[in-house]
């Protein structure tokens, strides 16, 4: 997962992590474990720091575990193929310009 540094007042603690996402503190430990949620700061479950951009991701992997009941793992790795497959779209959309053109020089 793609963690984007933020500044340090926009850090958020488990709690409000777990309370903006909807999820209890085992979860959020179970996403942690899994490397779902990765905590920028902190030792302990109290002392976790996590960057706002992780609330997206918490919220995706609920979703999934809600809606498809998969384990953690899986989710993870169905995270980690969402964003190859939304890298690849990226790619093929900028070739698809360069490819452009160059079709217009002919």
């Amino acid at each position: 997962m793609k963690i984007i540094e933020a500044p340090q007042g926009n850090l958020l603690t488990s709690q409000e992590l777990c309370v903006s996402s909807d999820i209890s503190e085992a979860i959020l430990y179970e996403l942690v474990e899994h490397s779902i949620a990765i905590p920028i700061e902190g030792e302990r479950v109290t002392e976790w720091q996590f960057t706002i951009s992780t609330v997206i991701l918490v919220k995706k992997a609920a979703r999934i575990q809600h809606d498809l009941s998969l384990d953690w793992s899986a989710i993870a790795l169905v995270l980690q193929l969402l964003d190859e497959r939304d890298e690849l779209i990226a790619e093929n959309q900028m070739l698809k310009q360069h490819l452009s053109r160059f079709k217009h020089l002919e």
